[in-house]
Order: C-alpha cells, then structure tokens, then sequence
C-alpha cells in the first residue's frame, strides 16, 4: 500500500525537486501519480485521478491554491500547501491542510508529513495493540493506551510520561526514541523537552511566546518554530 500524490506547481524545478525528494527518500511509501504546472491542468486530472494527497503551491497565475481548492472541494483527497511565503500561513489554515511546507522543502520536514500521511492511510494490524505503548522494566512489559498518555517530558536520556490518570511513568529512553514509537496523527513535539498529545489540549495561551495547558492544567511551552505547525494542526 503506497500513498499516491500529486504536485500541483507553476514553477518546474520545484515540481522536479519535490517528485525527486518523495521517490528518492520515500518510494517504499509514496507513488506519484502526476504533476501539473498550473490549476486548469490539475482540476482536468482530478478528473479521473484520485490521488491520496495533492501539495498545492500557493502562488499560481490564473486560479492560485487556494481559489484551486474552492474549486475542486476535496473531500478525500488531502492537502498540503507549499510555499515560499509564510505569510501565507494564517489564510492557509481556513482550508485546514494536514500540512504547510515552506521552500526550499526540508527532507526531514517532507518526511515527517509523509510518514504522518501513511500512518493514517495504513489499516491497524491489531487496535488491541497498535493503540498501545509498550514499556519495558526488568520484571515486565507494561502497555500503555496511547489515549492516556497526555504528555511525555525529557529527562536526560530519560522520558517522563504523564498520564491522565495523574500517575508517571519513567522510561530508560529517549524522548526522540519514545515520540517514534508514538502515532503522529495525535501526538507532536512542540518543544525540545516536550511531546503532546494532541488530543489533551485544552487551551493555547498567546502570551509568554506560546504555551500549551492540558487537560490536567499542566502548563507545556511551545518553541517559537513549532508555534506555526501546531496551530495548524489544532485548528484544523
């Protein structure tokens, strides 16, 4: 099973640059299906096409992205916008994206929106298990539903769970480690020594640069480079 895309762009070389990064890096899950230059082109693909994800430039002549997405009214096909502009952003999030790329794309970012596209589109094995984090100890192998879990905070090599029951739980692992074991659909780092779930956020403070309060009242900051990404993903 492969996630299948399109790249709407007027500009060649970042059609060319972005259909090399996903085949090149990711063609174990990604299958580019068509690129186009301009909105009219697409809107004639979409036609008989139906790709998983379409990423849509946002500066076109003639329909730009946004008036593109009015047009065709995607229902399941989702949207990645990219552009070379932030201020961009704001509007963006009326469409509710599941992504916005700024360029020149940085292959780890594509890699973090693919990776979260293919989780979301690959059937669970097992919802038993697959909702479940396994944490190991000397005695035994503890899971922990994902649901629980309303952040993970770093503590050297160590990783401090928070669950929503009020208890923790330490592990002998890295936060990096522990966020790679973690869906992307609900869980995100908004900060260095951070990870959310997404689904426990009950409100986003403006002041202070940005910080997060949970459904257990924990107040969690929020770096000044995840502020962007993690609006979009609340608002969406």
């Amino acid at each position: 099973m492969k996630l299948k895309v399109a790249i709407v762009d007027d500009e060649e070389h970042c059609i060319e640059t972005l259909k090399y990064d996903l085949e090149e890096s990711y063609s174990e899950k990604v299958e580019v299906l068509f690129e186009c230059s301009n909105s009219v082109e697409c809107v004639e693909n979409l036609r008989s096409i139906k790709p998983d994800v379409l990423f849509i430039d946002i500066e076109m002549p003639g329909l730009n992205g946004f008036e593109l997405i009015k047009v065709i009214q995607p229902k399941e096909t989702k949207v990645v916008f990219t552009t070379a502009h932030a201020r961009h952003a704001v509007e963006a999030i009326n469409f509710k994206p599941e992504a916005y790329l700024l360029k020149p794309i940085e292959l780890e970012e594509l890699g973090k929106v693919v990776e979260s596209l293919y989780q979301a589109k690959k059937p669970a094995v097992d919802i038993g298990i697959s909702d479940k984090l396994a944490i190991s100890t000397t005695e035994d192998i503890e899971l922990v539903k994902h649901s629980t879990i309303v952040y993970a905070k770093a503590s050297n090599n160590y990783t401090e769970l928070i669950l929503e029951d009020g208890s923790s739980k330490l592990i002998s692992k890295t936060l990096k480690f522990v966020s790679a074991q973690l869906p992307e659909s609900s869980f995100f780092r908004v900060h260095k020594s951070y990870l959310i779930n997404l689904n426990h956020i009950n409100k986003y403070r403006k002041a202070d640069g940005g910080m997060l309060i949970m459904s257990n009242d924990a107040e969690i900051p929020v770096s000044g480079d995840k502020k962007e990404d993690l609006l979009i993903l609340i608002q969406r």
